[in-house]
């Protein structure tokens, strides 16, 4: 049988709003197609058909993104959802904080937590997708990764990570501003 990875952060109150305690949203595309990897430095070059649309999924000189990249998309969407729920307009590129990040997805908080985060934004963004959508007599194929940039910003005396900046693929943010996402079970 396998075993989920420890819970390595406090649970948070349920009834304290806080940015962490935010209900996990993921995309329904992704959920459709299998973009992810299960393991890291899985090369294979992928292409899935249904109804006429093509997607091809090509990893980048790391491999492909990996489920366990997923959820640091799973965190943005879940934060751009949030604002929306508050009225605000959201933007395609957010502005985070590494320890929030690594705590809300379960992750190690020391070097190597930072570290492996780096390398999960370099196969987010160096996996590309390829698709065709049919629409209105037309078929537009584009290719785009997961991510379209990211930068993280790291104090040079402590080391300490201050900032990270995301900016979302194009058809990332369509599908969260038109809510083509579902809520996800914590466990």
């Amino acid at each position: 049988m396998a075993h989920l990875s420890p819970s390595r952060h406090r649970q948070l109150d349920f009834f304290v709003a806080d940015i962490l305690d935010a209900a996990p949203k993921d995309d329904m595309a992704s959920m459709e197609h299998p973009l992810f990897a299960l393991k890291a430095g899985d090369k294979r070059v992928r292409v899935y058909e249904r109804n006429g649309s093509t997607v091809t999924v090509k990893p980048g000189h790391d491999g492909c993104a990996t489920i366990h990249d997923k959820d640091i998309l799973i965190y943005c969407i879940s934060q751009l959802i949030g604002k929306m729920n508050q009225g605000e307009r959201p933007s395609r590129t957010l502005h985070l904080t590494a320890r929030d990040l690594l705590v809300w997805t379960n992750r190690q908080t020391d070097g190597d937590g930072y570290d492996r985060l780096r390398s999960a934004f370099e196969r987010l963004s160096g996996t590309r997708i390829t698709t065709n959508i049919k629409a209105d007599g037309e078929e537009i194929t584009e290719g785009f990764g997961l991510i379209n940039e990211w930068r993280i910003v790291r104090q040079t005396r402590s080391g300490q990570m201050s900032e990270i900046k995301v900016t979302l693929s194009d058809w990332l943010f369509k599908m969260v501003e038109g809510r083509s996402v579902l809520t996800l079970h914590r466990d």
